[in-house]
């Protein structure tokens, strides 16, 4: 049964007071407190919420009770003639306190009564003292909109007391809902209490107050700031929510295909919040939020602004010796002010389009800043995600293009041109018989010895590779092939070790020698010099020695880059 103030007002007669009286009256009753059969005694509750004392009281004669007995007596067959069959821990206590819910049924026996008077019994509930579950909200004009969740507990009905000196209101599980629209007759703070009640009789169980202060008018939402903390993370900040009404976030996507409503509860948010969701893309998708506040009153939904997300990406590539970084932004033109970009926080560029993008040149990968985007709608602002291009390991450095080899004594010296952008570190490739290339080695300078000739080789091919400062490995540089000349021996007839520089050592020319030895023996046939070294000539010294001018025998053996054999004898003269 629902009763309106501004309805009841208009029934406020003397006949209309005792009407009413008779009605509250009858709500309140103590339901059914004389024994069943005879009633020889009655109790003060039949009901009642654990722990609750029961008074025994107008007990027509000398009586003794059994009150945890959960047997009904109306199963036990001599209950009337002897009921101690069935019963049997009577007290004469006339007052009880349960603990425990459950059914019980108060046997009470009396020995002074006629046969078949003696017996008689009250039913007795106990439930669980569970405060009622229930919602209130403020609406415009001084209204409130009561709602009671009536799955979290066992009552049956329930008495509802505004705090403005109305009547009591009762609401009944069965037949009413839930919900309860009121209005004050004028503005101000109220406590609201809500208890109870089974079987339509009221109980010990204790009300549950909350207090709520009326409103005039719906306030309007607002918000401050959207912030994209990461591809699947948004926070939302917010003007303070008022905890009287129901707030709903909405975010959708630009083309509708996503959609979430989710109920901002003031208490834990009362002016932001953060949003994941693994299915929304904030970086690469444009998302309208607004927020929505709802009087339960009408169901008038107030709607904040409508602000938009900020999805921005970067692009990086090496363009010659400089890293080119492209930064692309998209959002929403409705009520769009202005874009402005930034850099390390700092404001560079800005923007009066929902679209567009911005264009950084850096020398050298490690000087990578800290970027993003930053929309104004109104006076709120929606900031993108930070951009901070990852520059390890994703870029291609541009190739070495040229490369200069000499061969040099067995070994073949290469050198290239620097790397374009700061490096510590060169990779040289040498080429396989197969046609495959290997690593041979590495170089913290644009040049590389190839100490590995092997022979048969008529052309050797390279390539080089690097990384830059931040772990980029450079594309391949072209293959460089250098022909290799057969070893021809160039030995003089004569030499003068007289330390000039001129002629000063008997060595034979440069190219490929393989299992190379030198011999030099004087004029009796004593070996005085002995090498396997090419590039080591014989200084015309013997045990440290200058030796005798004169005439000399020498014989040269080896295999050039051909594999062949090759052995060469003669004479020379020493000349100082």
């Amino acid at each position: 049964m629902k009763i309106d103030a501004k309805a009841l007002s208009k029934f406020i007669t003397p006949f209309g007071v005792l009407i009413l009286l008779l009605f509250v009256l009858s709500n309140h009753v103590s339901g059914q407190t004389q024994s069943q059969l005879t009633a020889n005694f009655e109790v003060d509750h039949v009901i009642g919420c654990a722990p609750f004392t029961l008074n025994i009281t107008n007990v027509k004669a000398s009586t003794q009770f059994d009150y945890l007995n959960t047997t009904d007596p109306n199963n036990c067959s001599t209950f009337q003639q002897d009921p101690g069959q069935c019963f049997t821990n009577f007290q004469a206590e006339q007052q009880f306190e349960y603990t425990q819910p459950g059914v019980y049924y108060v046997i009470g026996i009396s020995q002074s009564l006629p046969n078949g008077e003696q017996s008689d019994y009250i039913k007795i509930t106990v439930i669980e003292a569970i405060e009622p579950t229930y919602n209130v909200f403020a609406c415009a004009n001084n209204e409130v909109f009561l709602d009671i969740d009536f799955t979290q507990d066992s009552y049956d009905s329930y008495s509802i007391d505004f705090g403005d000196g109305s009547p009591i209101q009762t609401i009944d599980k069965a037949t009413d809902s839930n919900e309860l629209p009121y209005t004050y007759a004028t503005a101000g703070n109220y406590n609201i209490t809500v208890q109870g009640l089974a079987s339509g009789n009221a109980t010990n169980c204790s009300g549950f107050t909350k207090s709520i202060t009326t409103l005039d008018s719906s306030p309007t939402p607002v918000i401050n700031r959207l912030e994209v903390l990461g591809a699947t993370t948004l926070e939302i900040n917010y003007e303070s929510l008022d905890s009287r009404i129901v707030h709903t976030l909405m975010i959708e996507s630009e083309d509708g295909s996503q959609t979430e409503l989710i109920t901002l509860d003031p208490s834990t948010n009362p002016t932001n919040y953060t949003y994941t969701n693994s299915n929304f893309d904030f970086v690469n998708t444009v998302y309208s939020v607004k927020i929505e506040s709802t009087t339960q009153c009408d169901n008038t939904a107030i709607p904040s602004e409508t602000v938009h997300t900020v999805a921005a990406q970067s692009n990086s590539a090496y363009v010659n010796s400089d890293i080119q970084i492209d930064f692309d932004f998209s959002s929403n033109s409705n009520g769009l002010t202005q874009m402005q970009f930034y850099e390390n926080s700092s404001p560079q560029e800005t923007f009066t389009t929902n679209t567009g993008s911005v264009q950084r040149m850096l020398s050298n990968c490690t000087l990578v800043e800290s970027y993003y985007f930053e929309a104004t709608f109104g006076a709120a602002t929606s900031k993108s995600a930070p951009i901070i291009p990852d520059l390890s390991g994703t870029l291609s450095p541009p190739a070495i293009q040229s490369m200069d080899g000499e061969l040099v004594n067995a070994t073949f010296e290469l050198e290239f041109n620097e790397a374009p952008v700061g490096t510590s570190n060169y990779t040289i490739y040498k080429k396989n018989p197969d046609d495959t290339f290997s690593a041979i080695g590495t170089s913290s300078s644009p040049e590389f010895t190839d100490t590995n000739l092997k022979s048969g080789q008529l052309e050797l091919c390279y390539t080089v590779v690097y990384e830059d400062d931040c772990g980029n490995t450079s594309e391949m540089s072209p293959e460089f092939c250098f022909p290799l000349s057969v070893g021809t021996i160039r030995l003089p007839n004569a030499f003068t070790p007289n330390g000039d520089g001129i002629n000063d050592t008997f060595t034979v020319g440069d190219g490929v020698f393989i299992n190379f030895q030198m011999q030099i023996f004087d004029r009796w046939g004593n070996l005085i010099f002995n090498s396997t070294n090419p590039s080591l000539g014989w200084d015309g010294s013997y045990n440290g020695t200058p030796a005798s001018i004169g005439g000399y025998a020498y014989r040269v053996s080896f295999q050039d880059a051909g594999n062949t054999t090759i052995q060469q004898t003669g004479t020379l003269v020493l000349i100082r």
